[in-house]
This record gives C-alpha cells, sequence and structure tokens, in this order.
C-alpha cells in the first residue's frame, strides 16, 4: 500500500508540474501576443502620427510658396504664418503647431528673412541669394492602447532670388543660333525651352561655348524655322558647336517668382510658331491689362486694375526713382522711391531731350525718336538727392499713318553716373556711339582702346584710361546698336551709305526679339528665320570689317510689341566683327534695379 501511494503521489506531483508548467506557458502566450499586439498598435499610431506631420508640412510649403509667389518677394515670419490652418489627420493632435520661421544660414531663428550668397544647385555657375525658412511642426496620436506616439519633425524651405544679369545670355524663347561666323560666348547660357544651335564648320569651332549652359528641353543642332531658305545651306549638314564647359538640363527659372502660367493670362488659344514657342499678340481673356506677357515688366501699369504683386514687385517703370513722360511737346519729370529733384534740375533733365523723325531700315518706316543727352544729365543724376539710378522715359505721343512708332534714343553716352544707370522704357531704344567708355565725345571715341585698332584680339580695354565703367542696364522693346558714325541724314539711304565705325558698349540689355515663324497678323506672310542670338541687338548699318566691342549680358522675355519689323540683312545692316563679353562686374555689383527670377525649393524633412 506505501509503494502504490508514493507512486500515486508522486503522479500527482509530476501531474501538477506540467499543468504548472502549460499554465505558465499558456499566460506567457498571452503576453507575449498582448505585447506584440500593443507594438503592433504602436507601430501602426506611429505610422499614422508620421504621416500626418509630414503631410502637414508638405501643406505648409504649399501654402507658403503660393504666398511668396503672390507677393511676389519672400515673407516675413507673420506673413508666412498667418492664416495657417492645420488640415484635421484623424487619429493625431499637434502638440506644437505648424511654425514657419525665416532663419539664418546656420539654420538659427531670426525676425526678418535675410539673404546668403551661394550656388544654386541645379545650375552649374549660377548663384543666388538665398533666404532660409524653418518650418516645424509635432504631433501625438490619440490612441488609448498604452503610451502615444509623437513624431516632431522639421524641413528647410529656400526662397532664391536669381540675377538675370549674371549670364551672357538669358532666353525666356527658344535659343537660337545658326551656322554664325566664329563667334565665343563666355559667360553662363540659359534659356527657358530649348536650345537650336550650330556651327558653320566642319569642326564646330565658328561656335564655341566657354561656360556653363543650362536649358529645360533640350540642345540640338535642329535648324531654326526656314533658316536654310535663307541661308541656302543644305539641310542636315549643321555641325555641334563646341562645349568647353557643362551643358546641363534644368528646372525654368522663373521672372515672376512663381509659375508664369499661374499669372499670366495668354489667349485660349496662342498662335505656336514651328518651333513650339508662343507668338503673335498678347492676350487678354480675363479682361485685365496688367498681366498679358512678361512685356509687363517694362510697362507702366494700368491704373484702375488689378496689378499682380509678382509683377508689380518686377515692374521697371515702379522701381523707377525718376520717370519721364513724353506726349508731343510736353516733357513731365516725377520722382518717387524717395528720389527729390529741384526745379533746376527738371529744366536741366528736360532741356537734355530733343525729338525728331528717324527711318529705321529695318521697320520699313519712321519712328519719332527721342534723344536724350546722356552727358548732360548725368552731372544732374549725380547730385539728385535719392536717386536709386533706375531712370524710366517713355513716349505716349500719339502716332500717325505716317510715323507710326515712338522710341527712345540715348546719345553722348560716354559717361555714366557714379552709382550706375539703367534706362528703361515701353519704347524701342536705340543707343548711338560709344556707351559707358568713357569717351565724352564722339571725337574722343578712338581714345577708347578697343576702337583703336578694332579690337581683333578682344583683349583691348573697353574703357579709356582712368574710367571704371558703371553698373548698367538699357531695357526696351527693342534695343539697337548705332556706331559712332552714324547720321540721320543716311538712314533712309541705301546700306552702301551707312557705314560702321569700331564701337564700344558696356551695358546690359534687356529686350524683346521677332522669333521664327512670327505672325505679323492680318495679311502679311509668316515670317521666316529670325536671326537667332547673334543678331539680338539691332543693327541698320554696314558693319562689314569693323568691329563691335561689348561688355554686358542679353536677357530676352518676350516678344516685341512695338518693333516687329523681320529680321534680315539685304539693305538693312552688314554684321559686325563680334567681341562680345559677359561684363564679370555684374557678379558683385549688377545694373541698378535688375530684374531677377526667383527659384523656390524645400530640403530634406529631418526629426529632432
Amino acid at each position: 500500500m506505501k509503494t502504490k501511494f508514493n507512486q500515486e503521489g508522486s503522479a500527482i506531483v509530476v501531474t501538477s508540474a506540467i499543468i504548472g508548467i502549460v499554465g505558465s506557458a499558456v499566460l506567457l502566450s498571452y503576453s507575449l501576443t498582448g505585447q506584440s499586439s500593443r507594438l503592433a498598435d504602436r507601430g501602426q499610431d506611429l505610422l499614422k502620427v508620421r504621416t500626418a506631420v509630414e503631410g502637414v508640412l508638405e501643406y505648409g510649403y504649399g501654402n507658403w510658396k503660393g504666398k511668396s509667389g503672390q507677393l511676389g518677394r519672400p515673407l516675413t515670419q507673420a506673413e508666412a504664418n498667418s492664416g495657417m490652418t492645420i488640415p484635421a489627420f484623424d487619429g493625431v493632435t499637434f502638440t506644437q503647431a505648424l511654425s514657419i520661421a525665416p532663419a539664418d544660414q546656420y539654420g538659427a531663428p531670426v525676425t526678418n528673412p535675410t539673404s546668403v550668397l551661394k550656388d544654386l544647385d541645379g545650375f552649374p555657375g549660377w548663384r543666388g541669394r538665398t533666404f532660409n525658412y524653418i518650418a516645424s511642426v509635432q504631433g501625438i496620436s490619440s490612441s488609448s492602447l498604452g503610451t502615444p506616439a509623437t513624431y516632431r519633425a522639421k524641413r528647410l524651405f529656400q526662397y532664391v532670388t536669381v540675377q538675370l544679369f549674371q549670364t551672357m545670355y538669358f532666353y525666356e524663347n527658344d535659343f537660337e543660333i545658326y551656322r554664325p561666323a566664329t563667334m565665343i560666348i563666355g559667360g553662363l547660357t540659359h534659356t527657358n525651352r530649348s536650345g537650336m544651335v550650330s556651327s558653320h564648320n566642319s569642326n564646330g569651332t565658328s561656335l564655341t561655348f566657354n561656360s556653363p549652359v543650362s536649358h529645360v528641353s533640350g540642345m540640338s543642332t535642329a535648324e531654326p524655322y526656314l533658316s536654310t531658305t535663307w541661308s541656302g545651306y543644305q539641310s542636315g549638314a549643321n555641325q555641334a558647336p563646341a562645349y568647353n564647359s557643362s551643358t546641363t538640363q534644368t528646372n525654368r527659372l522663373e521672372p515672376l517668382g512663381t509659375e508664369a502660367l499661374t499669372v499670366l493670362d495668354p489667349p485660349p488659344s496662342s498662335p505656336l510658331s514651328p518651333s513650339g514657342q508662343l507668338i503673335g499678340p498678347d492676350g487678354n481673356s480675363d479682361g485685365n491689362p496688367n498681366n498679358d506677357s512678361f512685356h509687363e515688366l517694362i510697362e507702366p501699369p494700368v491704373t484702375g486694375q488689378t496689378d499682380p504683386a509678382s509683377i508689380a514687385t518686377r515692374r521697371v517703370y515702379n522701381k523707377a526713382g525718376i520717370v519721364i513722360t513724353i506726349n508731343g511737346a510736353t516733357k513731365t519729370v516725377t520722382t518717387q522711391n524717395g528720389t527729390s529733384l529741384s526745379a533746376a534740375q527738371i529744366t536741366s533733365i528736360q532741356g537734355a531731350i530733343t525729338t525728331a523723325n528717324l527711318y529705321d531700315a529695318r521697320e520699313l518706316g519712321t519712328s519719332r525718336v527721342n534723344s536724350v543727352n546722356v552727358g548732360t544729365i548725368t552731372p544732374v543724376l549725380n547730385a539728385a538727392s535719392g536717386f536709386n539710378g533706375v531712370l524710366y522715359i517713355h513716349d505716349t505721343t500719339t502716332t500717325t499713318s505716317s510715323v507710326k512708332k515712338n522710341a527712345i534714343r540715348l546719345q553722348n553716352g560716354g559717361t555714366l553716373p557714379n552709382n550706375g544707370l539703367t534706362v528703361a522704357s515701353q519704347n524701342a531704344v536705340y543707343i548711338q556711339g560709344d556707351y559707358n567708355t568713357g569717351a565724352t565725345t564722339l571725337n574722343a571715341a578712338t581714345a577708347v582702346p578697343s576702337n583703336t585698332l578694332g579690337n581683333p584680339s578682344n583683349t583691348d580695354a573697353p574703357t579709356v584710361a582712368g574710367y571704371t565703367r558703371k553698373p548698367a542696364a538699357v531695357i526696351g522693346d527693342a534695343v539697337m546698336l548705332l556706331s559712332n558714325t552714324w547720321t540721320d541724314a543716311s538712314a533712309s539711304l541705301a546700306l552702301a551709305s551707312r557705314i560702321a565705325t569700331d564701337t564700344t558698349y558696356n551695358t546690359a540689355i534687356l529686350g524683346g526679339t521677332v522669333p521664327s515663324g512670327y505672325q505679323p497678323g492680318g495679311a502679311a506672310a509668316q515670317y521666316g528665320y529670325g536671326g537667332g542670338a547673334n543678331n539680338y541687338p539691332r543693327f541698320l548699318e554696314n558693319w562689314n570689317g569693323k568691329y563691335c566691342t561689348y561688355y554686358g549680358s542679353m536677357v530676352q522675355l518676350f516678344t516685341s510689341t512695338q518693333y516687329t519689323g523681320k529680321w534680315d540683312t539685304g539693305n538693312i545692316y552688314n554684321p559686325p566683327n563680334r567681341c562680345w563679353n559677359y561684363d564679370t562686374n555684374f557678379d558683385t555689383n549688377p545694373p541698378p534695379g535688375a530684374i531677377d527670377a526667383v527659384f523656390l525649393s524645400r530640403g530634406r524633412l529631418s526629426r529632432y
């Protein structure tokens, strides 16, 4: 009996132990399952709150970008955060509201946006003034299972202003150079569309790019519209130019600070040239005359109509310190932006302007031209209180059937005001003779080394000894270059009577072009090849064997609306030997009132 009892007792003990072990395992299994479930729930909570926080930062970027575009400038902290309503996310509470704060170059908060000059990512050779903003937000899950998940993140927003006058060429439309005479381009080149460029000879050396080239839609040797018809060369025989630096496909650089299509109002079905660019007249489908095209940047705003801030802040008319309005015999001089003039100074400016009719062989007609003696007004501008260097002058006189166009002409411009000068107009502008070279009279032009022997090696100084060229720009519907020997009496005569001589121009140019395939309207025939970027400044003389020395920057933003004569050589001009150079002084000292493009971006997201 004792043995049986011991055996039964042992069985009970073993059974109890097994039951205990199984029970513990079951409890452990329940515990692990619960813990795994809680971990899974917490993982889902973390994913949910992370998605919400990152979504809010993306919302903040869109809101900041939209406001920046509407105001056309960097935002203050109050502007960046005003009216900010965080979108709702189910199961997430934001314990730190979305904040967008200006920051310095090191990421430290500042009250007002400040800029730092830096290289522009994705645009080799470009520099821009970068305004930094730090956007931050924190969220927490509202789950009732365990500890709520928290996620806090920040992101860098950047508003970068980019001076257009840091290029040799900036083109809003297609950039075309078709088989030119020997041409070397130093300085950045950019087109917001595509490039169609080709060399004249088999080794490509007739066209050389020595600096970075950037484009949005490609670079090729494709022939511009009807270029072979004009030239007589066989189609398909083009050679690629020499690229001695990088060629990069990039995003657009926006001259309005925001996407042009969100601001401008082209007609619903704008005609396209064979190369795919908009041609013909401006559109006005919304009834607002202040947002029709990039040409707005050189026009006065129409009063009583909405002027979008991104356009208004860049209108040269609005930037000017002095505005001269000519209507018939009346010359009205007004001041703004902190400039003041005495009555005597106003009289001096008015007396420096004379008006006469001038025939233009490309326009095939006579224009009313208002000639400004720059040498006379320079000491007045130097003495003008608060003058910011931007002079806007335009002629609003009603045109007639015999005098169909108004224009401005700059004469005796060898010496400019001490702080530089930008002359802008909604009309076309002629530059006659040496400009910003230090030569005080036409007879002294040969004192400029680049004029003395014609500058065949492109190494001669473009100024007289002792004169430092000033930051300068000429802005208009079109810009024409007249040589030192130009005479009005020969303007309507045959080309053989319009003989140019070596002349030097030191100024940026912003004007319009007449693109390949332009349709002038009415019964007029569609144009062919537009002459390309090598004919961007317009000539009216026989420059055969003569040298045109140029230091500056050439910016094309729009199609000309007033000077729309067809490009050709013939009786219009013979091209010069082009010694064209980017003015490296613009890297640190651009012309007064220079127009900028804007690049908006967001950096990588990070937790903190």
